[in-house]
């Protein structure tokens, strides 16, 4: 992909009566333990005419943070500044971008505080977050919001360690969301880091994956994207070639993409910029 545009500056500025973000807790489980119950916590973008707009249906975005964050890291973030939810005000506000709802969930539980500190653990959750995504956050937003409940207006992505969340989602809910947006991040199929020491062989699992899922004529969109200088770039960039290399982006129907921004570092100003470029493709 050669996405090169910059976040306008006004863009990070707040418009007047923008959109927006409302607070959910639903029930979970540790999926990836003792299935012991839990309560979760997500932050809902809603657009700007949400409620005005009684008969409109919309397409949800899920975008997951990276290691040691929470579900307000995308809209907060340690600065508590709103980068993301203005440059979304502005996109749809400028016709740039349809109205969309976009969740922020996290991987993490009240009692996974260890997991902030053992990349490991925390490996553990992205891995099976996809149980949690498909059984409780998924069926809570499509019944609580106007969404357009099908995979073709359904896309899931995030940065780092959210990239692989979302590695993880793509092969085991293919049938249930089309759009991908890996960011600064490779899928841990094969181990930590895998898409750089293992990037044939983690290309092959995956494949593997969604085959035994039963999703191997399924469509699909991956916009995977990083900076050059980003620490993820070796791995990710490695994986993509080798999937590439092994007919992911076989087909119209089957699509994979991968760019880099020139100087980009592993931090959040940056996933903006890479946001703003990508989203308004991903539907």
């Amino acid at each position: 992909m050669d996405y090169t545009r910059r976040v306008p500056k006004e863009y990070y500025e707040p418009i007047s009566d923008g959109g927006r973000v409302e607070e959910i807790t639903y029930p979970s489980k540790v999926y990836c333990a003792d299935s012991a119950e839990v309560t979760k916590r997500a932050l809902v973008y809603l657009p700007k005419g949400y409620d005005d707009n009684a008969e409109e249906a919309y397409r949800v975005l899920y975008l997951m943070h990276g290691g040691g964050g929470n579900e307000e890291e995308f809209l907060y973030g340690q600065e508590k500044k709103r980068e993301l939810l203005y440059i979304l005000d502005h996109m749809i506000e400028d016709g740039v971008l349809k109205p969309l709802i976009v969740v922020f969930p996290s991987f993490y539980y009240s009692d996974s505080q260890s997991a902030l500190h053992d990349i490991k653990e925390a490996g553990l959750l992205t891995k099976f977050y996809h149980n949690e995504f498909r059984n409780d956050l998924m069926p809570l937003i499509d019944s609580k919001y106007r969404t357009i409940a099908d995979r073709e207006h359904r896309a899931f992505g995030g940065f780092s360690m959210g990239a692989e969340t979302t590695w993880e989602v793509m092969l085991n809910c293919l049938d249930i969301v089309k759009h991908y947006m890996p960011l600064s991040g490779d899928c841990w199929i094969v181990e930590q880091k895998g898409g750089a020491t293992f990037p044939e062989k983690t290309s092959q699992l995956m494949r593997e994956a969604v085959k035994d899922e039963g999703f191997g004529d399924m469509s699909y969109n991956v916009f995977a994207f990083t900076g050059d200088k980003d620490i993820a770039f070796p791995a990710l960039s490695a994986q993509i070639k080798a999937m590439l290399a092994d007919g992911w982006d076989n087909g119209s129907d089957k699509r994979l993409r991968f760019g880099s921004w020139e100087e980009g570092v592993h931090w959040y100003p940056y996933i903006y910029e890479y946001i703003y470029n990508i989203l308004p493709d991903v539907f």
